[in-house]
């Protein structure tokens, strides 16, 4: 019999993330109308005339979803059966009303740079989470020539990781109760052997190094 470790929790809660999420949005509406309908792009060779030096602030990117958050969206539709016959859906366990959303903003330094920031809201399951994040980075472009334009940009982010929570298995007279992997609980290997197959890990986009060179003909 398998059991969650954990009491089910309720969504929304108002818990820190969902606080974090909110706190997100509310910005992103409440400030769109002074960051402008059009973010600056500087690898854009159309944009090579020199930038103006004041200080705004654009809004990059705002996406929902990660690879994270998709990776525990393929689980929803799996399962296993248990020793009793009884189907053990994973749904309940990897399914959120609330998927993570990021958004970025650039803040121009000078002509020629830009301090990246960003913001991630989380997301929260039964059986997993991925923390809040902040991201921050740089954007510089050097003029080689009047039509050549050298673009570096770096980016890394902090938090955001995956972690997958164990579930506790009855196993009967010879294994007992013992905490296992909730998507391993029927395989072949060992209830303490699966646990070192619990998610915990990072974006792929979690550091981000690009160049670019634009020439305008």
């Amino acid at each position: 019999m398998i059991r969650s470790s954990n009491p089910p929790i309720p969504w929304p809660t108002p818990s820190a993330t969902s606080t974090r999420s909110r706190a997100v949005l509310c910005l992103v509406l409440a400030c769109a109308p002074w960051w402008g309908a059009q973010a600056s792009d500087w690898s854009d060779a159309s944009r090579m005339s020199p930038l103006n030096a004041s200080r705004s602030t654009s809004l990059i990117e705002i996406r929902q979803g990660s690879d994270l958050s998709s990776q525990v969206r393929h689980l929803k539709g799996q399962g296993f059966e248990s020793s009793g016959g009884e189907r053990v859906d994973f749904s309940a366990w990897y399914s959120s009303n609330w998927t993570d959303m990021r958004a970025t903003w650039m803040t121009q330094l000078s002509p020629n740079t830009g301090f990246i920031w960003g913001l991630g809201t989380g997301e929260n399951g039964r059986k997993y989470s991925i923390s809040p994040s902040l991201k921050l980075g740089l954007i510089h472009r050097a003029n080689i020539d009047r039509r050549t334009v050298l673009t570096l940009r770096a980016t890394t982010t902090l938090g955001g990781r995956l972690r997958e929570k164990s579930c506790t298995a009855d196993y009967g007279e010879i294994g007992g109760v013992q905490a296992v992997n909730c998507r391993m609980a029927a395989s072949p290997l060992e209830p303490a052997e699966t646990l070192r197959y619990l998610f915990n890990e990072t974006s792929r986009d979690q550091h981000q190094i690009s160049v670019s060179l634009s020439h305008a003909f």
